[in-house]
């Protein structure tokens, strides 16, 4: 931010280290000794912040796959069980039964 209340004493440390002919190298690793890794705006990709890189494409790619699987479970055909035709004739003469007495 531009207006913040670190970034003016900031910038004049800056200039005054620039002016005192440190690196830009040894500028940042001033500012790391001082305030830590809060003080880049991009954190390292090592040790545990490599998971803040990694973690967004691995739940994006597990999302898709889940959606993936999903589609291929419901595309499939669900399994007819095998009717017996004896029960089903039972059924069938149920019916007619039924359908008799409504007449």
């Amino acid at each position: 931010m531009l207006a913040c209340h670190y970034a003016e004493p900031a910038r004049q440390k800056i200039r005054d280290m620039q002016a005192a002919g440190k690196s830009d190298d040894e500028i940042v690793k001033a500012f790391i000794g001082e305030r830590g890794i809060q003080a880049l705006v991009v954190p390292p990709a090592e040790g545990f912040n490599l998971l803040a890189w990694v973690m967004p494409f691995v739940a994006i790619f597990l999302g898709l796959a889940a959606i993936w699987w999903f589609i291929q479970r419901m595309r499939k055909p669900s399994p007819v069980p095998e009717i017996d035709n004896q029960v089903l004739d039972r059924y069938r003469e149920s019916i007619e039964k039924d359908l008799e007495k409504l007449d």
